[in-house]
């Protein structure tokens, strides 16, 4: 099936009522595998909007470090992506959500999509207008964290934006507990950190 979007007025759909946003993109019933293709497409922007920020506005040197090359900071984001999204779902149903991973998937590549965007104005702020970068962010961040919660509401089928919180902070417990998890068993002493420590 061909779906004609209008991507600026369901961007706006979006920012106005993320819910009816969801709705219209769980509509388009798209493939798994065209879900991740873009989802790959999405975070080799986000890649591209980040190398630039960091190259316009480094970051302090620990940090740099993390990423040295755009590959590894690609996949980073890539992996991350992926476990987040297979983590929120399956926090999402142990607490009596019913949603789809595909519906879930295809609001988040569109999220990832939007930030991608964001990163872009915000570029471009800073170059032309620097004095209203801050005010920019704290824009951006509080439309991120209101359909965020929106789109997990919807996409997991919760029906409550308070359920929508336990999801992100248990989701995050579980990712924090599965790294540790995961530092412990290939050793932190192989990036630098004391084993005891």
């Amino acid at each position: 099936m061909t779906t004609t979007v209008d991507w600026p007025q369901l961007t706006l759909l979006t920012l106005r009522d993320p819910k009816a946003a969801a709705a219209e993109i769980m509509s388009w019933q798209l493939p798994r595998d065209a879900l991740w293709m873009a989802a790959i497409v999405v975070a080799i922007a986000g890649t591209i909007m980040s190398t630039l920020t960091n190259f316009v506005m480094p970051l302090p040197e620990p940090f740099t470090d993390l990423f040295p090359n755009p590959i590894m900071l690609f996949l980073a984001m890539a992996g991350g992506f992926v476990l987040t999204v297979n983590v929120l779902f399956w926090t999402g149903r142990a607490i009596g959500g019913s949603g789809d991973l595909n519906d879930l998937l295809a609001l988040l590549v569109w999220m990832q999509a939007l930030r991608a965007t964001a990163q872009l104005l915000i570029l471009i702020c800073v170059l032309v207008t620097p004095f209203l970068t801050g005010f920019l962010v704290l824009l951006v961040g509080i439309a991120t964290i209101w359909v965020f919660l929106n789109f997990l509401s919807v996409g997991l089928q919760l029906n409550s934006l308070l359920k929508a919180v336990l999801v992100v902070f248990a989701a995050a417990l579980a990712l924090s507990l599965g790294v540790s998890l995961l530092l412990s068993m290939i050793g932190v002493s192989a990036i630098g950190v004391p084993a005891n420590v």
